[in-house]
């Protein structure tokens, strides 16, 4: 497993619960849960080593071989398998477009999220760079979902001539899924900093459920002073 973010972390243990004969080994530079508060990251630790998940930290992956993969020191890693899981990239459409993109490859947006090369071109999700006040945002579902939102209705005030305000977004929780059993939520500031309060276990797992289940349930606990994101009345939008 090449990355040690929360999506390397998911798949370590998912695949290690399930497939308890294969050795499972997550590779990365920083370590597991790093942006997580103390407590948190703790469970998450110990649910790898409950789990047989071997651990390498401070490690760079620089070729992925038929056999296994070579880090930075000239070591190589034995594998049968490879997943990798450093981050993602835009594909090159909106460059080769002659689109503004940041070195992602993501399309560079101003506060309306339209881009500030094209401004007849909106971009949501993955395929956006939006920067917040306190910085930009990463690529999940807790953002993805509301820029798609926020979009479908500012095109539509601008299409009936009514004013658009700037998209703003906060940020709730951080979900991990540690197998089919057990889960940490670490829950945060609208920044993604870690606050003090966090769920761990079955406890865990069925917030997880509901709040992947449904995006209803995530919009409403992203509605508060901070965060501007609203569900759509519905309406059609009519020049």
């Amino acid at each position: 497993m090449c990355g040690a973010g929360l999506t390397g972390v998911e798949a370590a243990t998912e695949i290690a619960e399930t497939y308890p004969a294969l050795t499972v080994t997550l590779i990365g530079t920083g370590e597991p849960g790093a942006v997580m508060g103390e407590r948190a990251r703790a469970h998450l630790r110990r649910a790898l080593d409950r789990l047989g998940v071997r651990v390498r930290t401070g490690a760079a992956v620089t070729k992925v071989l038929p056999d296994g993969v070579e880090l930075a020191t000239g070591e190589v890693v034995p594998a049968g398998v490879c997943l990798w899981t450093t981050g993602v990239r835009a594909p090159r459409l909106a460059a080769d477009a002659g689109i503004e993109v940041d070195d992602r490859g993501r399309i560079v947006t101003d506060r309306t999220l339209r881009s500030v090369s094209h401004p007849e071109v909106y971009a949501v999700g993955d395929a956006a760079a939006v920067r917040m006040p306190w910085g930009p945002l990463h690529g999940t579902c807790q953002s993805g979902m509301p820029t798609a939102q926020y979009v479908a209705d500012t095109v539509a005030r601008r299409l009936r001539g009514k004013p658009v305000g700037p998209f703003r977004f906060g940020y709730v929780h951080q979900p991990v899924s540690l197998g089919r059993h057990d889960a940490v939520i670490q829950f945060t500031h609208p920044d993604d900093t870690p606050r003090r309060a966090y769920l761990k276990g079955r406890a865990a797992v069925l917030y997880k459920e509901t709040v992947s289940s449904s995006p209803v349930p995530a919009y409403r606990l992203i509605k508060r002073a901070d965060v501007s994101v609203s569900l759509s009345k519905g309406g059609r939008a009519t020049r």
